[in-house]
Order: C-alpha cells, then structure tokens, then sequence
C-alpha cells in the first residue's frame, strides 16, 4: 500500500456521464450526469443523497460493476494514476479486492450461505495475499478480523453460518472481508445501515484508525448525517445523477449553501432528552431499571398483545465435525406487553434478540417457552406458526427489503396479493394498490418493475405497502427504515404514524435508532442478551431511566445529531 504524499489524489472522476443500455438505435435514461470528485490518500470522503440519487452506482462503476447495464458516454475515472476506463475484465478483477475493495449495504448477498464465515474471511485473505500463507496462518488472521470488528467468541464461531448471526453481525463479517486484502481504497456502501448505536460507533473508530495508520482510502456511502459528521473529511451531495454540492464537512454541515442540503440535514431526526420529575404512574405496566424484567403488569384496558416469560434456545450449529458452537439461548424469560393502537419500541444491540421476538409474535419462528396471547386469543409458540395459527394474523416489515421481496412478482402484483389475502377473494384491488403507491409517494410506473429493477429505499417502500394493505391488526417492523435516507425516513415516520391513528393498528417498531424509536414510541423496551435491560414510557427511558446500559446506548449517538 502506498502513503508516500497523502494530499496526492488516489481516485480522480471526472464529468462522468452514465446511461442505462438500451436496444440498438434507442437512447437510455441518464444515471449519472457530469458527476466530478476527487478522493485524497488517507482521506473518508463522504458521498450523501436521497434514494436514486446515483451514490451506489457511481461507487460500482468505480468498481467495474456497472458495465452490464450501464454505458459510459462521457468522463473518466483514474485510480492511483492509471485509467480504470482502459482496463479489460481481467485487469479490472486483479485491483478489485485487493487494491479497491467494497462494503455492499445488502450483506446477506455478500455472504455465500454455504459457507462457515470464518471460511469466507479465510478465502478473501488467501485471494488478496501477496504471498501463500498456510491455512493455519490464515485462520489466525480472520479469527483477528473478526474480533476486531466486533464478533464475540470469533474462534468458537469459526464454522457457524451467515444465518446464524443478526443482520448486524453480518455486516460486521463483511467489513472484516473488506479488510482482508489491506486495500488502498474501501468504498463502503452504507456500512452501517444495520448496527446499533454502540457497534456503530466501534465500527466508526475502526474505520478510522484504519485511515489513520493504513492510510487507507474510503468513499462513504451512506444517509446517515451522524455517520457523516463523525467520520468524513469532506462530503459530496448527490441529487438525480449530478453533484450539487462538497466541500470539507464542518462547512457542508454548518452552513450548507443548496436548499437541497439543508433539507436533508433539517430531517434528521435528534434525540431529545427530557428532565421531568418521575412520576409514580411512570413506569406503571413494566420491569424496573436495574435489569431485572419481573413480571409485566397488564394495563388497565385489554392489550392487543401479552408475551408473558419467552424463552428461545438455537441448536449448535454445524454438522459432524463443524459442530464447533454450542446451543445459544436467544431469548431469556421475556414479557412483552402492547397496548392497542399504539406504538411500542425495542432497541437493543444487533445479536440481542429485537428481530427474533418479533419473528416469534409473527408466527415465524417458534419459542421454547413462555406464552403469547394476542387480541385476547392464546397461541402455542411453541409449534410453528401455520399450525397454531398465528402465521399471517401479524404482518412483518422486514429488516432487508431485498430478500423478502419475490424476485419473480412485479411490485404491483405482490401488492395486489396482499390485498386479495386482506379480502379473501380475487378481487386485485388496483385502487387500494394505486392509492397505497401514491401514498408512499412512489410513481405507479414501479408497479410494473421487479424488484431488482427498484433502489433499497424504494424495495422498502413497497414492503411497507404489502404490510399495509393485508390489513392487519398488529404490525411487526424490523429495522424499517434502515435503507433510507433522511428525507424518506421521515416521510415513512409520519405514514406510520398516521396509519397506527387513523386504523387503529398496533405496532412493534424494532429499530438501533433511538431519535426514531423515540420520535414513533409511546413505550420502549430495551433488550440485552436476550432479556429485558430496562423498560418503560418513552419520556421516562430518555430522560429519567439510570441503567447504565440504557445511558450508554444514548451517549452512543454521535454528538453532532445526538439530541
């Protein structure tokens, strides 16, 4: 890796102009349009923009990624002084991963679900070494990768399979992957999408480190501003293909010059911490904050959902001898109460159990103990949900929009089988399924794409929609809004918000981001290793709760867009 002269350029582009391919003697849109940047060695250059702005494919294209779909018409790209346009597929394949390597933002594609992650780590090392390291050697190397990025009991873990580990743990494997080669160049497509606030912010001081001691470079894909404002040295603001704005952060961030900027920044959401007096009534219906859940007490009206005392153990993972890990208990001895029409949070750590009691309440995964009882109905958790009954009576937001979507369906017929398991008959509803689109603010003409053919933001949307118009009466969103921009975010927010007032629908919003989860949440629940760490209405949580988990979750957040 080179350090000499770090004010030297490493990646000049220059009035870059993409275009989707088109059949022969037709003209594709535009992508990208003149799109100009220039990142320093050892320098985190941030690139920010709504959904469709063009962030991710412009850091494909960089990559060699885009040349299937897209044609470049104009503009040049040159890396560490050699043109990345003059290159073929085999030139192109030497420098990715080992010179330019990528963090994608959907890691569950990133990962082969065949293959222990250790593994995986193991085969990047071996493909970026210099030299041929023995297998032992090798294995030392991902074990520290792993370790340094965040996964507990790495050696123990070794042979344990993708869908062993939360989403936030995924794509702690994929940034050690990244790192496997020692590159010059990471361009790291919202890397911490998925993660808490306290793994975010070790992610963030890796990263960092990194630069500082590597010098490394990083094009930082990403929507979140506090993301932004801790890391980067100087930021580039997309909007429709083009760069409209950059400049060093604190100036963009401060006194940002476009109108375009300023809205983006005036939607993030802060945290906001009350000092009221505690009153007696404040944490009436849930466990104390020393740690200890106890026993839930129902409030004073029927709830829409009681989850008294759940408990969930994992198989060891593995077969023969790849059996390394032991049984894990995912969830210990936790209630849950939610009370009608409201929203409740859970915020807790990726690995603490948030998306798997959400899973269990959904009828997709089963509990080995404890009891579930839902609009006054009683479910045995303990069989699957389309034998106890439970499956479809909760509709789930997933945490990736990519995967829940079917690759096959356009969105406006996956809509339109939501609407027809709502009514029970064949009608398509296309004036629910439109009115739904405009209401979400997505242009109709989607409904006739697949989903590959829609950005994350967009993918999200539509599975917001599909859960809305099954009609349910309890709604489970796992990290919802975890693939969108600020802008986006809060208009998502505000449907939300809107839906649980207007329907009387009751939600469990599963979210690491606690300005949202406080922003939705009349109640939050925080877990920690499978239990419940604290509990209680959002006001108290926030501003009076004296867990110390609790406050270290909140001191987490980035000062800048902390409160």
């Amino acid at each position: 890796m080179t350090h000499d002269n770090r004010d030297e350029p490493l990646l000049t582009v220059s009035n870059l102009t993409l275009k989707l391919r088109a059949p022969a003697g037709g003209s594709g849109a535009t992508i990208l349009q003149d799109v100009s940047i220039t990142l320093r060695r050892g320098e985190v250059l941030g690139l920010i923009g709504e959904s469709g702005a063009g962030k991710s494919t412009l850091g494909n294209a960089i990559l060699g990624l885009s040349t299937t779909n897209f044609e470049q018409t104009s503009g040049s790209m040159v890396f560490d002084g050699v043109s990345l346009d003059s290159m073929d597929v085999h030139q192109m394949a030497a420098i990715r991963g080992r010179r330019i390597a990528a963090i994608f933002q959907d890691h569950t594609a990133s990962l082969d679900p065949l293959m222990g992650i250790g593994l995986q780590v193991e085969e990047a090392i071996h493909a970026n070494a210099g030299t041929k390291l023995n297998r032992r050697k090798a294995r030392d190397i991902a074990v520290e990768l792993l370790t340094q990025v965040g996964i507990s009991e790495a050696s123990e873990r070794y042979h344990c399979y993708p869908h062993q580990f939360s989403g936030g743990q995924r794509q702690r494997i994929v940034i050690a992957i990244a790192l496997a080669g020692s590159p010059d160049m990471i361009i790291a497509d919202e890397p911490t999408s998925a993660l808490d606030a306290t793994v975010q912010k070790q992610i963030l001081i890796l990263l960092r480190e990194l630069v500082e001691k590597t010098g490394v470079s990083i094009l930082l894909v990403t929507h979140d501003m506090g993301v932004v404002s801790a890391i980067t040295d100087r930021v580039v603001v997309m909007r429709h293909g083009k760069v409209i704005e950059q400049g060093d952060t604190k100036s963009v961030l401060d006194a940002p010059e476009r109108t375009y900027t300023r809205s983006l920044l005036a939607a993030v959401p802060r945290l906001r911490l009350s000092k009221a007096e505690k009153s007696a009534a404040s944490s009436e219906g849930f466990p104390d904050s020393t740690g200890s859940p106890g026993e839930v007490a129902l409030p004073d009206s029927p709830p829409i959902l009681a989850a008294q005392a759940i408990g969930k153990t994992f198989s060891a993972g593995g077969v023969g001898w790849f059996r390394r890990s032991a049984a894990k208990m995912a969830l210990r001895d936790v209630s849950v109460v939610m009370v009608r029409g409201e929203i409740t949070g859970i915020v807790g750590e990726s690995g603490s159990g948030k998306s798997t009691i959400g899973r269990i309440f959904a009828g997709l995964e089963t509990a080995s103990s404890g009891t579930l009882r839902v609009d006054g109905d009683h479910f045995e958790i303990a069989k699957p949900g389309h034998r106890s009954g439970l499956l479809g009576k909760i509709q789930m937001i997933f945490q990736d929009p990519a995967l829940s979507l079917n690759p096959r369906m356009t969105i406006g017929e996956t809509l339109r089988e939501s609407v027809r398991f709502a009514r029970r008959h064949v009608d398509a509803g296309k004036d629910d399924v439109g009115a739904m689109m405009d209401r979400l603010k997505m242009p109709r003409t989607l409904l006739t794409r697949y989903p590959h053919q829609l950005s994350g933001g967009q993918k999200q949307r539509a599975c917001i929609a599909r859960a809305l118009l099954a009609q349910p009466r309890i709604i489970v969103a796992d990290e919802p809004t975890s693939a969108l921009d600020v802008s986006v975010q809060a208009e998502i927010v505000s449907l939300l918000r809107e839906v649980v007032i207007e329907q009387g629908i009751s939600m469990l919003f599963i979210s690491h981001d606690l300005a949202l989860v406080q922003a939705l949440c009349s109640s939050i629940y925080i877990f920690k290793d499978g239990k419940v760490e604290d509990a209680g209405p959002s006001d108290f949580i926030f501003g009076l709760s004296q867990n110390p988990y609790t406050r270290s979750l909140i001191d987490a957040r980035p000062p800048r867009f902390g409160q």
